[in-house]
């Protein structure tokens, strides 16, 4: 069932100055009753004073993703990421998660709750099997940080478009996982055998299954029925192309999205029919086609979509 609703306000506010950002979440907090959000964190960059005020008045809970450190980073160096077969490229991920995990403990010094940390393998660069070795090894590490360091923060995997290479869309429209969902399902059982106290769970965007050409809720509900735990569904379409769809979060005011508000119901009553608690959240940006929508209209859809 649904436990929490998560907004990634960030994907509609994040090119505002933290005061803005500030006054925005505070306002969420205040007229929606949303007190829990996505957020990304980067490596050795800590979140602005701003927000962590913010954050820390509204007595907030974080579901903290590390994507954007993967696509930014990954575009200096594709090897990079914690799937890498690349000891070096592995190394140096795992590294930029133990610093996302430092912070993590500032603020939870500070207040605020860390409910969950959301990390994903990198792009494509050698075999299935050697990526999927690769990762067994980078979370088998985290695992045994956070069960010591962090025993109440959920570690958790992002389902994130795996396209074939030789797609004409670019990294980090698209390609951003080397392992697709069959790939991700076995190694996470692999590691949760080793910690079943303590199982990884999954993430699903849907906006990033669209990508793969995916229909979203068949995924979820595939989910649901494995041995691996949902963690909870982050909503948003993509940007139409013609060469399918982009990674941009639009939203259901998009109609070329691939997201509906009769998407976002339907996933919410499979979430409710569901015996495990998870979460039920939304990232969209102001992307409209073309067009921006304006920010105050895309977050009051969104907060207006979770109830």
């Amino acid at each position: 069932m649904i436990s929490t609703k998560v907004l990634g306000a960030y994907a509609a506010i994040g090119t505002l100055e933290p005061t803005a950002q500030a006054t925005w979440y505070r306002q969420l907090a205040q007229e929606w009753n949303i007190r829990t959000f996505e957020i990304p964190l980067l490596a050795n960059t800590p979140l602005a004073p701003e927000l962590i005020e913010a954050f820390a008045d509204i007595s907030a809970s974080l579901v903290v993703t590390l994507v954007a450190q993967w696509a930014g980073s990954g575009q200096a160096k594709p090897a990079y990421g914690l799937a890498s077969p690349q000891e070096s490229a592995r190394q140096a991920a795992l590294l930029d998660v133990i610093s996302v995990l430092q912070q993590a403990t500032t603020l939870i010094d500070q207040g605020i709750t860390i409910r969950t940390i959301a990390v994903h393998t990198g792009q494509h660069l050698g075999s299935p099997i050697a990526h999927a070795i690769a990762f067994n090894q980078s979370l088998s590490a985290l695992k045994d940080i956070m069960i010591t360091a962090l025993p109440d923060i959920a570690l958790s995997v992002e389902i994130t478009d795996s396209l074939p290479l030789d797609h004409p869309i670019a990294f980090p429209a698209a390609k951003k996982a080397s392992l697709d969902l069959d790939a991700l399902t076995q190694t996470l059982g692999a590691v949760n055998n080793t910690t079943p106290h303590y199982p990884v769970s999954l993430i699903v965007n849907w906006g990033r299954l669209l990508i793969n050409g995916d229909v979203p809720l068949t995924i979820v509900r595939q989910i649901i029925a494995s041995e691996i735990p949902l963690a909870g569904v982050i909503l948003s379409g993509a940007a139409a192309t013609p060469d399918g769809f982009a990674d941009a979060h639009n939203s259901h005011l998009d109609p070329t999205s691939g997201f509906t508000a009769t998407d976002a119901q339907s996933c919410a009553d499979v979430l409710n029919a569901c015996s495990d608690s998870v979460f039920f959240g939304m990232k969209c940006s102001t992307k409209k086609g073309d067009d921006q929508l304006a920010a105050a209209e895309i977050l009051k859809a969104q907060a207006e979509l979770l109830q």
